[in-house]
C-alpha cells in the first residue's frame, strides 16, 4: 500500500485532565476514593482550558490531537443524555480543526459512569447495548468533525480490574473484587470482558461509520516490547486456548503462583509499618491503625528531644524502623538494637543507653519504671497494616475486607490459601505480644482483626492459633525458601496466559477462538492502533521483572527498548498488510533506564522512521502527553509525569503550563521530519 503521510500529535484524557465535578463523578473517582489513591481534584482543568492546550499543540507543529469523552458527563443517568456536555465536546473538536489539526476521539478511556457499574459494569450482558447507545449520541453530536476514533483505550489492561496478579497488593484498574469472589468467577468475568469489548467495539464502529462512512475506527492495546520468540510463544498459547477450562488452567497462573508459599504463619498483625523494602517481600493489607513513635529517657537526664542525643547511645527494637528516625533526627547518635522493648527499657534503666525509641502503645504495654519518662513530642507517625505471604491474594482480600468492614459476616470466602488453612484446621497468626495478657485497646484491636479473619474462614471463632514473634522475625515468618524462585515464578505467570497476549490484535486478525472474539467482530477496524512504552531485548529475569512492574504502573525502574517498537510494528504489518498503523501513545517520565525524555522520544521516533523506510505504513505518532496530568491515582512527581509541558499539579493554583526541553525537542523533530517529507515529495 502507498505510504501515508506521517501525522505527529499529542494526547490527553478526560479523567486525567478534566477537573473533578462532584455532581458528575465517574467510576474511577469512586475507585480512587475507595482504594485511597491520589484523587484527580482539578487535574489540569482541561475542561475549561482546552483552547490553551490545543494552541500549545499547534505551536509544536502537531497535526493530530487526541482527547477523550467523559461518558459520565454525557450520560449522567441511564438513558438521559446531556446536550450541553455534547456541545462542549463539539466545541473541543471544532477548536482542534480550527488549529489545523485532526481530532482523534477516545470514547472509553479507562472509566465509565457509576450507574453503568451499578447495573453490572463492563461484564454485564447488556453492556454492549448501553455502550452503543452512548456512542450513538456522541457520533450524532461530533461525528462529522472527527476522522479518527478509539473505542477502548488499552483494552487488554482492563482485564486487570477482574484478575489481580498474585504479586500485586491491589487490582491495577477498576472495578476490582472482594474475597467473596472465587478465582473461577474472576476468570469467567475476564473472559466475558474480552468478549464484551469485541462486541461493543463492533457495534460502536457500525454506529460511527453510519454517521460518517469515511471515519476510521480502532483501538490501542498496550504492547510490551518482548523478544520475538517469547512474544510468538505467548500469542501461540492464546490461539490454542479453545475452552473455558483451558482458559482457567492457564490464566490462574497470573492470580496464584504455580507453587503455594510455605510459611510458618499465615498472617502477621503486629504494628507492622509497610515500607518499600518490606513490600518487596510480603503483601500488606490496608492500614488499620497508626503507630506513634516517642522517646524514653531517664528522669533528670536533661534530654528534652531526640536531637539532644547526637553522640549518645540510643536504643531501638531490632526489626522496627525506628533506626530510620534516628538517622533522620539524630544522625550522629550511636544506635543500639535490642531484641524486645523490655530489653531496651531495662538497658536504659541500667544506664547502658541514654535513650530508647519505640511505639508509645508498646512502651505503655511493657510499662515504664519510675525512673523513666516518655517525652511528649511525637517523633514519627506510621501507618500499620497486617501482612500475608506474597502469592496469597484470596487471604489478602479477606484481611482487607475485615480491616475496612466491607464483608458481611455470613459471606463464604474461597481461594487456594484459604482452603489450605481450612484443611489444617486453624489460622496461624504472628503477633509480638502475649495475646492472653492484659492489653491496651489498640493491641486488642489486632487480636480482634485476627479473630474476625478466622471467623470468616471457619464460620465461627476459636480457630486462631497465635504465634509469638520477635519484631525482627515478622518478615521472615511470611517467607519460605521458595522466595528464591519468585523471579522465575513471576516470569512464568506472565508468559503462560492469554491475559498477557496481544489478544486484541489476535482477535482482529481472526486468530483468537470464538469463545473470546465472535466471527462478526473479526477485522472490524480501519487502522491498527497500539501504545508502546517499555520493552526488553532479551529474556533476563531482572529485566523481565522491571517490565512486569512497569506494566503495573511502577515506572521508576522501567526498561526501555526502542527497537522493540520496530519489532511490534513489523509484526502488526505482517498481520494486517493492508491497514495503516497509528502509534496512539508513546512517551516517557522525566527519566527512564538512564534516558531523559528527550533521548527516549528521539530513539523511538527514529524507529518509526526506520519502519516507514521499510514500507511499514505508520500514519501517526502521538506523544503522551501534551501536559503533566493525573496518572491514574499515582502521586504526582517525576516518576509519573509524562508531560511535554510541565504543570505543578499539587502546588500551583494557576496550573501554569511550562515549556520543557522535551517539548522543544519534539517541536524540532516534527519540523525536521516534515521538511524531509516535503523534500521527498518534490524529488
Amino acid at each position: 500500500m502507498k505510504l501515508p503521510k506521517l501525522l505527529f500529535g499529542v494526547a490527553t484524557a478526560d479523567h486525567q485532565a478534566e477537573a473533578f465535578d462532584p455532581d458528575l463523578p465517574d467510576f474511577r473517582d469512586e475507585w480512587e476514593r475507595l482504594t485511597g489513591q491520589t484523587p484527580r481534584e482539578k487535574a489540569t482543568d482541561f475542561w475549561n482550558r482546552y483552547p490553551e492546550d490545543i494552541n500549545l499543540a499547534r505551536d509544536l507543529g502537531c497535526k493530530i490531537f487526541r482527547f477523550s469523552i467523559a461518558w459520565s458527563r454525557v450520560e449522567p443517568e441511564p438513558g438521559r443524555f446531556d446536550s450541553a456536555a455534547l456541545e462542549h465536546y463539539r466545541q473541543v473538536a471544532s477548536t482542534i480543526r480550527e488549529a489545523r489539526m485532526l481530532p482523534l476521539v477516545t470514547l472509553h478511556h479507562f472509566t465509565w459512569p457509576i450507574h453503568v457499574q451499578e447495573r453490572g459494569g463492563m461484564t454485564a450482558q447488556n453492556f454492549p447495548t448501553w455502550y452503543r447507545a452512548y456512542v450513538e449520541r456522541v457520533a450524532e453530536a461530533i461525528g462529522d468533525l472527527v476522522p479518527y476514533w478509539i473505542t477502548f483505550n488499552e483494552p487488554n489492561l482492563l482485564i486487570y480490574g477482574y484478575v489481580k496478579p498474585w504479586w500485586q497488593e491491589t487490582y491495577l484498574v477498576p472495578p476490582g473484587g472482594g474475597p467473596e469472589i472465587p478465582l473461577s468467577t474472576q476468570l469467567d468475568r475476564a473472559a466475558q470482558l474480552i468478549r464484551n469489548i469485541f462486541v461493543s467495539h463492533r457495534l460502536a464502529r457500525e454506529t460511527i461509520r453510519k454517521k460518517n462512512p469515511e471515519a476510521k475506527v480502532g483501538a490501542n492495546p498496550f504492547m510490551l516490547g518482548l523478544p520475538s520468540a517469547l512474544q510468538w510463544f505467548i500469542d501461540f498459547l492464546a490461539t490454542r486456548t479453545r475452552s473455558k477450562k483451558q482458559f482457567h488452567q492457564r490464566s490462574r497462573l497470573v492470580a496464584e503462583p504455580p507453587v503455594p508459599p510455605l510459611t510458618s504463619v499465615d498472617l502477621v498483625i503486629a504494628q507492622f509499618a509497610p515500607t518499600q523494602e518490606r513490600a518487596a517481600k510480603v503483601a500488606f493489607s490496608r492500614s488499620y491503625d497508626e503507630s506513634t513513635e516517642r522517646l524514653v529517657v531517664k528522669k533528670g537526664s536533661g534530654f528534652t528531644e531526640l536531637a539532644d542525643l547526637n553522640g549518645h547511645r540510643v536504643g531501638y527494637v531490632r526489626g522496627s524502623v525506628s533506626n530510620r528516625t534516628l538517622a533522620r533526627v539524630a544522625p550522629n547518635s550511636l544506635p543500639r538494637p535490642f531484641a524486645t522493648h523490655h530489653n531496651g527499657l531495662e538497658a536504659l534503666e541500667a544506664g547502658w543507653i541514654d535513650g530508647f525509641i519505640a511505639d508509645e502503645v508498646r512502651i505503655a504495654h511493657v510499662g515504664l519504671l519510675p525512673s523513666l519518662e516518655m517525652l511528649a513530642d511525637t517523633l514519627e507517625q506510621r501507618k500499620c497494616a497486617a501482612a500475608v505471604p506474597r502469592g496469597s491474594p484470596d487471604l489478602l482480600n479477606l484481611v482487607n475486607a475485615v480491616v475496612t468492614g466491607n464483608l458481611p459476616a455470613a459471606t463464604t470466602v474461597h481461594g487456594r490459601s484459604i482452603e489450605a488453612i481450612r484443611r489444617r484446621g486453624h489460622l496461624r497468626v504472628g503477633v509480638t505480644f502475649d495475646p492472653n495478657a492484659e492489653l491496651p485497646e489498640r493491641l486488642k484491636k489486632e487480636i480482634e482483626i485476627a479473630e474476625q479473619v478466622g471467623e470468616r474462614i471457619f464460620g465461627q471463632r476459636g480457630f486462631v492459633q497465635f504465634e509469638l514473634l520477635r519484631m525482627d522475625q515478622r518478615v521472615n515468618s511470611l517467607r519460605s525458601w521458595l522466595h528464591f524462585f519468585e523471579p522465575v515464578l513471576r516470569a512464568a505467570s506472565v508468559v503462560g496466559t492469554i491475559l498477557n497476549s496481544n489478544w486484541w490484535h489476535l482477535g482482529m486478525a481472526g486468530k483468537l477462538p470464538e469463545l473470546f472474539c465472535p466471527k462478526d467482530c473479526v477485522g472490524q477496524q480501519d487502522f491498527v492502533g497500539l501504545d508502546y512504552y517499555w520493552g526488553i531485548d532479551s529474556v533476563e529475569l531482572h529485566r523481565m521483572h522491571q517490565l512486569i512492574d512497569a506494566s503495573m504502573s511502577r515506572f521508576d525502574d522501567a526498561p526501555v527498548d526502542s527497537p522493540g517498537l520496530l519489532r511490534a510494528l513489523s509484526r502488526l504489518h505482517r498481520w494486517f498488510p493492508d491497514k495503516e498503523i497509528l502509534i496512539i501513545e508513546n512517551g516517557c517520565i522525566e527519566k527512564a533506564d538512564n534516558l531523559t525524555r528527550e533521548e527516549y522520544l528521539r530513539a523511538h521516533i527514529r524507529e518509526v522512521t526506520r519502519a516507514r523506510a521499510t514500507g511499514i505504513p505508520v500514519a501517526g505518532y502521538i506523544c503522551w502527553s501534551i501536559t503533566s496530568n493525573r496518572e491514574w491515582g499515582l502521586a504526582f512527581g517525576p516518576g509519573s509525569d509524562f508531560g511535554l509541558y510541565y504543570i505543578d499539579l499539587d502546588n500551583d493554583p494557576q496550573l501554569t503550563r511550562v515549556l520543557t526541553d522535551s517539548a522543544k525537542m519534539y517541536q524540532r523533530v516534527i519540523r525536521e521530519e516534515s521538511e524531509g517529507e516535503e523534500l521527498e515529495a518534490r524529488s
